[in-house]
């Protein structure tokens, strides 16, 4: 086991029997691991277990690799796969919010927005102040401004419910 990642390779795979899959990506079909191991060393390439099997019907599946160009390319996958997760953070205000709140809440959201995320807005209105919609509209219009073309909507402002309205900020490209 390579102490920088969790890779069995080599000698240090248990399976007897193993589905080998050559460097140039062929299906070379079920072997021993001492034949799949001369194949590795006469192609001067390293042979690493890329599932375990723990049925004894199904074999574990080795690959033939460059051991460092492999854990090169899982490196790249991995902060890929990292990288395009995007977290949605939320604001939900009432239609009743003082303007100096709705100053701190746009900051916070061009920080989300700064950081990658997206954010939603959304503004619950509840009682006689859902049909008052000039109000709650008036409550959006004042945000996006406060966002001062930092960030921009990237799904419009629409009603969700009787009760709630929303949309989605994120960043300005």
């Amino acid at each position: 086991m390579d102490k920088n990642n969790n890779s069995i390779i080599n000698e240090n795979i248990k399976d007897d029997k193993l589905l080998v899959i050559d460097n140039e990506g062929k299906n070379i079909g079920v072997i021993t691991k001492e034949k799949a191991l001369s194949l590795a060393n006469e192609a001067g390439l390293d042979l690493v277990l890329i599932s375990s099997s723990n049925d004894p019907k199904r074999p574990s599946v080795a690959k033939i690799v460059d051991i460092g160009k492999y854990l090169y390319e899982m490196k790249i996958k991995q902060k890929s796969t990292r990288s395009s997760v995007q977290k949605i953070k939320e604001i939900a205000v009432k239609p009743q919010i003082a303007h100096n709140d709705l100053v701190t809440y746009s900051k916070k959201a061009i920080q989300w927005v700064n950081d990658g995320h997206q954010v939603h807005f959304k503004i619950k209105a509840y009682g006689r102040i859902g049909f008052m919609p000039e109000m709650i509209q008036k409550v959006y219009d004042d945000f996006i401004l406060l966002l001062n073309n930092e960030a921009r909507v990237v799904v419009p402002f629409k009603k969700f419910s009787p009760v709630l309205y929303g949309a989605t900020i994120g960043k300005n490209k």
